[in-house]
């Protein structure tokens, strides 16, 4: 069976079609703004880390990116202590000579203390993805339960151009692979920079 569109059906079709389309090029549009406006933040901090997983065979090169901040030890950290999977959390930086260490966790914005506003402090937003215990024993002392999260930012793919993902995914002994993170107040993050050994590789460019 065939079904033929008349003409009246046509026209009424079109305009709705018209409308989906304006409305995806609005929400890509605002994507795009959004992600610029971090890139011009004047907030930037400096994390450490190291490749894994580096190919995508349908999206060119890729790097997947680990860092020391996706690991959390809640008793290294100040703030809350009880959190759930798929909960969003503020995480406080704190800098630390070049690079920047979580320094606290909380997970409401306005519930952060005011002593970490200030230079040396930055915020990051993440979604924690594992909540899980461990038992560890501290010198002879009986064991201790400790809570430890896995926290994605949002930084952790970046993508390259095709073939350069190699000298990224086996870095040579003493390499040191670090990014330039953007942050606006709210702690949206976006990937700035990618340096190799202090020497940048790739930056995102502004409009």
């Amino acid at each position: 069976m065939v079904w033929v569109m008349n003409n009246k059906s046509y026209r009424s079709v079109w305009p709705k079609i018209l409308l989906i389309l304006f409305i995806q090029t609005l929400l890509l549009m605002a994507m795009i703004a959004n992600r610029q406006l971090i890139l011009s933040s004047d907030t930037v901090v400096v994390l450490e880390t190291k490749p894994i997983d580096p190919r995508s065979l349908f999206r060119g090169d890729y790097v997947r990116l680990s860092y020391e901040i996706n690991e959390l030890q809640l008793d290294e950290l100040s703030g809350e202590r009880i959190f759930k999977t798929n909960e969003t959390v503020y995480v406080v930086l704190q800098k630390s000579n070049q690079y920047w260490h979580a320094k606290a966790i909380y997970l409401q914005y306005d519930k952060i203390p005011e002593k970490y506003d200030g230079e040396n402090f930055a915020l990051i937003q993440g979604v924690v993805k594992r909540v899980s215990q461990r038992q560890w024993k501290r010198g002879k002392k009986v064991n201790n339960s400790v809570t430890s999260l896995r926290v994605s930012y949002g930084i952790e793919n970046y993508f390259v151009p095709e073939g350069d993902g190699l000298k990224l995914e086996r870095p040579e002994p003493g390499d040191k692979v670090t990014l330039e993170i953007a942050l606006d107040k709210s702690g949206h993050a976006v990937i700035k920079t990618l340096l190799l050994n202090g020497v940048q590789q790739y930056e995102e460019a502004l409009f």
